[in-house]
């Protein structure tokens, strides 16, 4: 067993997602899967209770035999040392400047490796081995949801700097018209321009996709100018990248048939060649890109001996 599989976590805003995952392919055996909800505002025992929880009971299912558990977290963090360093977000406040890992491994009574990295970056990880990605030399993944997140991969391995890739690797904060691309690319920015130009409040974009569903028009449009917005941010990386492959991610992506017209349309007048894939694995690149760190670390550790 601990040859074969690792733990993989996905921590998001709201709950835990945890289970093995097959070190050869990068699958995730779903009947190992463990979801606990998490209050995000929670005082730190509440939280690492709960994240303890669901990592135990894939522990279990494993038999104790897992070496390693990886860990896909949302920012600020350090990652390498596994401290937190969320404040100021109204998540996870009570956790700042805690070891979380040092936390995590005397609750769960671990003595194997507990190794993190971005939430967004374990996406691109996930689906650079295991999904849309997959045989991708040069891959651009994106995740749309609350924020906008990007992750430019060579060869499986995240870039942070070089040609082609903006600075740090993040795409959310580059100039776009009167602010930054997450202020025109985001749920935030969908439901907000929802309710200016109808005066209707919605309290999701699920709501927004069942609207362009019904051929709502503002709803409609707004997708569209999502779409472009996102071509004409991305698209002298993508050709400086030479990106072979953009995968798309996040919750606005079940939207896609109503942005997606409008982003290959920016992109084809922009002589982008890159190719647009909407994920369909949902939480699992999260999981799969987590185990793929513990992989990638343990491969390197047994090379260095």
């Amino acid at each position: 067993m601990n040859n074969e599989y690792v733990i993989g976590a996905d921590i998001g805003g709201s709950h835990i997602t945890a289970a093995l995952v097959n070190l050869g392919n990068g699958a995730v055996v779903d009947d190992s899967k463990v979801k606990v909800s998490v209050n995000a505002g929670a005082d730190a025992d509440d939280i690492l209770g709960r994240w303890t929880s669901a990592l135990r009971e894939v522990c279990t299912a494993a038999k104790g035999q897992v070496t390693a558990i990886g860990i896909a977290m949302p920012g600020p963090f350090d990652y390498p040392g596994g401290i937190s360093q969320i404040k100021g977000v109204a998540k996870y406040e009570s956790l700042y400047g805690m070891n979380i890992r040092a936390a995590l491994q005397e609750s769960l009574a671990f003595s194997g490796d507990i190794y993190f990295e971005n939430d967004a970056s374990c996406f691109a990880l996930g689906e650079a081995w295991a999904g849309e990605g997959a045989g991708c030399n040069r891959m651009v993944a994106v995740t749309l949801g609350t924020g906008l997140g990007g992750t430019f991969l060579h060869n499986n391995t995240i870039l942070h700097e070089g040609k082609g890739v903006p600075p740090e690797g993040y795409i959310y904060n580059l100039p776009y018209k009167a602010g930054i691309a997450e202020d025109y690319i985001s749920s935030r920015w969908l439901l907000n321009e929802y309710h200016q130009r109808t005066g209707q409040r919605l309290n999701e974009v699920k709501c927004l996709g069942e609207l362009a569903e019904k051929q709502d028009s503002t709803a409609l449009q707004l997708f569209t100018e999502l779409g472009n917005s996102l071509g004409e941010v991305l698209h002298p990386w993508l050709e400086q990248f030479e990106a072979e492959r953009m995968v798309i991610g996040g919750n606005i992506r079940k939207a896609h048939p109503y942005f997606l017209p409008a982003l290959n349309n920016c992109l084809q007048q922009h002589g982008i060649n890159t190719t647009i894939h909407i994920s369909n694995r949902g939480e699992n690149s999260a999981l799969s890109g987590a185990a793929w760190i513990c992989k990638s670390i343990l491969e390197n550790n047994i090379k260095a001996r």
